[in-house]
């Protein structure tokens, strides 16, 4: 690992810059990046866990929400792959600033919205039945929000009740997991768990960590554009 290392330093060069990913699931997509930190990123080989699973319910997609979005990698990603409209969410000041400068050099329809995302609608928090009901229901939801599962997903009850879009959550804890399942079950979602990889793996906060791809339905829209 250390010959990596001071192999990447060696060659890479070491300022950020907007750069055009050639490999992997985001492929394409040009995004702010420093190989001093990001070079899995432009190799393909960050969270290259799921990105089989995102790819394979993407293509049944057309519109996704980002629900953690920070700099915008993945909602680039759901933009590329859906071809539809995609909302990313982020609470944090530079993350927003960071992730409309990525999205200015892409040609696809993102919206940015400074939140958090919660059990309900108040102050600066936004539950994912209100962002249905001001933009659109989504198809596909990738959430990375650090513990905020169960609150997130809580508000949320009427859009997995009624639209089941597919979701990609990663979880931040057992408990956490265990929760998300248990609303998700309600609704009838078949999910499968994604162990982090061994090999060239990521540094993680967490003790417990990983992925859970839920599979869901959503309702088919009409030819007009307008859902059912």
């Amino acid at each position: 690992m250390a010959f990596i290392s001071i192999l990447k330093d060696t060659l890479l060069p070491s300022s950020a810059d907007f750069r055009r990913f050639p490999f992997g699931i985001g492929s394409g997509i040009v995004m702010s990046l420093d190989f001093t930190h990001q070079t899995r990123l432009f190799l393909g080989l960050y969270e290259i866990e799921i990105a089989g699973h995102c790819k394979r319910l993407l293509r049944q997609s057309r519109s996704a929400f980002d629900i953690g979005a920070n700099a915008g990698y993945y909602s680039l990603i759901l933009a590329k792959h859906t071809g539809g409209q995609v909302v990313a969410v982020e609470p944090v000041d530079e993350n927003i600033s960071k992730m409309q400068a990525n999205f200015a050099r892409n040609p696809y329809p993102i919206t940015a919205v400074q939140a958090l995302v919660g059990a309900k609608s108040e102050g600066d928090t936004v539950s994912l039945d209100q962002l249905s009901a001001d933009y659109f229901r989504p198809d596909f939801i990738k959430m990375d929000i650090e513990g905020g599962e169960v609150d997130a997903l809580q508000g949320g009850l009427r859009l997995l009740e009624e639209h089941r879009p597919h979701l990609v959550i990663e979880v931040h804890g057992e408990q956490l997991e265990a929760g998300c399942r248990e609303i998700l079950t309600r609704f009838d979602y078949r999910i499968t768990r994604v162990a982090p990889r061994t090999w060239l793996p990521e540094t993680r906060v967490d003790a417990y960590n990983g992925w859970i791809i839920c599979e869901g339905s959503p309702r088919p829209r009409s030819p007009s554009g307008a859902e059912p």
